[in-house]
């Protein structure tokens, strides 16, 4: 719980003053019980009954001016006393609960912006749903803890002092009797403690194992039904469910188990304390001093017990803590080194230097060996090869999505790793196969990126997307909401907004990732003349599968088994029949080329 301290420190004055507050607070219960003592030494009093002994609680009337025979000024006391201690433990509450709700939203914003940071591979070893939980459920847990179980744990300890302070100056001797099974409450509670924090810790696993299962087959609902796999799915949900049911209600067995033993525990204890209670009231002790002292050293039990279950609660908590400063402290791979300036526009060259690279945790052979390419400005090179070549690994590492394992890639001589993140990306341009939009308005999924644009320039990169006619016959144009990942439209009419999206932004170099494999042929030509528009000036990097996207490359670099192994135009490939050549013959044999190919 110490990382979390950065997170209360701005709060600070709150938790001071909320620890007054509940103090303030203590002290008026404490009273109100003491104020017990007159009324019933003068209502014994009233009935002839007379104990001879010291008034413990005399200098009480003194300080508030009560004489005898006043129960009404005594009444009035217990009102106000009453009042001031609910006004105060209000106060405290709201203090509290404010804190919480800031330092989780701080903690929420905190793992947000880490997981905004984190690489391509990171994720690729972390499924989204269990991120998810941890965002949400875990925090939740937390900020349960700091507003309203950390104001009550106070507001108990403080309790649980004043009534102890009241039982010993009321009669020590009867205290220590009472106090004789504390070792062994305490024994459970931290035994009970240890058991429920590793159970709590199981249960957060199996809610993000539901949150991965519900978020997998959600996303995939299409693929679900399409192979069949509702009862499969089904399944494998109720079993997730299941699990966190068990794990739940042990930890329920252990909770529950905590209040009766010390319950039963205390009420043993009170055997001997009576008899000896009984010996030291006809020996002088005061009705009213008695009843002072069986009433503090019941409410006493109240926040011992209350304790003893909140203590259960923050192991839980601890957990919940432990799953979220462990997704804190993981390591960011991709970030800005020390020193990092910022990237210049592209002028001359784009170069790959002996680039090797494999992806982390990966036991396989390298993705990628020894690359040289250049890349002249406002060429357009196509990367082609078979499935698991390289291309979109080599894509990737120029934004940085990864990092080069050896080797360099530099820009205008200008070392990637080198320079900011933020002016490194600034400067290119993605359009990939699987479109990415946003459940969003059309503008905002086009303006992606560039905040500051008009809609003048919004409607312009939709035109040269070809696009623009298809969001004015949306019934809300511009305004119409996308859908979650852009599923209420075509998958043409998403790569169209997509390089829209990449034309507005003007970056001077553009990757395109297989962007028209999985388009039926009207789709593919007019995702095709919305790509001549977005090419123009750029320096542009395509993977492709189809000829079409092939033939508008001033060169095609071949990879195969993570090297290139052929660079050339299409004839003078074609002519060496080589890896092109049967790439060629076995994709491209049914696809007839114009007089100029």
């Amino acid at each position: 719980m110490r990382k979390l301290l950065p997170y209360l420190r701005p709060h600070l004055y709150l938790l001071v003053l909320a620890l007054v507050l509940l103090v303030a607070s203590g002290a008026l219960e404490a009273v109100l019980i003491m104020l017990l003592a007159p009324i019933f030494n003068q209502l014994a009093a009233g009935v002839g009954v007379v104990v001879a002994g010291e008034d413990k609680f005399a200098f009480l009337q003194q300080l508030l001016g009560l004489n005898q025979d006043n129960l009404g000024r005594i009444a009035f006391c217990l009102v106000a006393f009453a009042f001031f201690k609910g006004l105060f433990l209000y106060c405290a509450e709201i203090s509290m609960s404010y804190t919480g709700q800031k330092v989780v939203a701080a903690l929420r914003k905190g793992l947000y912006r880490h997981l905004l940071d984190q690489s391509m591979a990171f994720y690729a070893l972390n499924p989204t749903g269990k991120l998810m939980a941890r965002v949400i459920s875990d925090t939740e847990r937390l900020q349960e803890t700091v507003s309203r179980t950390l104001t009550d744990f106070i507001r108990q300890v403080m309790l649980m002092l004043f009534f102890l302070g009241l039982v010993f100056y009321t009669e020590w001797r009867l205290a220590l009797l009472s106090f004789l099974i504390a070792p062994v409450v305490l024994s459970i509670i931290l035994n009970l403690g240890r058991r429920i924090r590793k159970v709590s810790q199981r249960s957060q696993e199996n809610l993000a194992e539901i949150s991965h299962v519900l978020q997998e087959t959600i996303a995939g609902q299409q693929i679900v039904q399409a192979f069949g796999m509702e009862e499969y799915e089904k399944k494998r949900f109720g079993h997730s469910t299941d699990q966190l049911v068990r794990t739940n209600l042990k930890a329920a067995r252990i909770s529950a188990l905590s209040s009766p033993l010390v319950e039963f525990i205390g009420y043993v204890s009170f055997v001997p304390f009576f008899l000896y209670a009984n010996y030291q009231i006809n020996r002088g002790f005061t009705i009213g001093a008695f009843v002072v002292f069986v009433a503090a050293l019941f409410r006493l039990y109240e926040p011992v017990r209350k304790l003893s279950r909140m203590h259960l609660y923050f192991q839980q908590a601890f957990a919940s803590s432990h799953r979220i400063f462990e997704l804190l402290d993981t390591h960011v791979d991709i970030q800005d080194q020390s020193g990092a300036r910022n990237l210049p526009k592209i002028q001359e060259e784009l170069v790959f230097e002996n680039v090797s690279f494999s992806y982390p945790n990966s036991t396989s052979q390298p993705v990628l060996r020894d690359i040289n390419l250049k890349i002249q400005r406002g060429e357009i090179v196509a990367l082609v090869g078979s499935s698991g070549a390289g291309k979109s690994s080599l894509a990737a590492l120029i934004p940085r999505f990864f990092d080069v394992v050896s080797g360099r890639i530099s820009i205008d001589g200008n070392n990637i790793h080198e320079v900011t993140l933020a002016s490194l990306r600034r400067q290119i341009a993605i359009v990939t196969q699987d479109t990415f939009l946003f459940n969003d308005t059309v503008r905002s999924n086009i303006a992606y990126g560039r905040e500051d644009c008009t809609l003048e320039e919004i409607i312009e990169a939709a035109r040269l997307a070809l696009i623009h006619d298809f969001i004015t016959s949306l019934p809300q144009g511009y305004d119409s909401v996308m859908g979650e990942r852009g599923q209420g439209v075509s998958g043409g009419q998403r790569q169209r907004i997509a390089i829209a999206r990449a034309i507005l932004k003007k970056a001077p170099i553009l990757i395109l990732d297989e962007a028209t494999s999985a388009l039926d042929s009207e789709s593919e030509r007019l995702v095709q003349d919305a790509l001549y528009h977005l090419m123009r000036d750029c320096t542009t990097l395509v993977i492709a599968h189809r000829l079409s996207t092939v033939r508008l490359a001033d060169r095609i670099v071949v990879l195969e088994a993570g090297e290139i192994v052929e660079i050339g135009d299409h004839q003078s490939l074609l002519k060496r029949s080589g890896v092109y050549r049967k790439l060629y013959d076995v994709q491209f044999a049914d696809v007839r080329f114009a007089s100029s190919s």
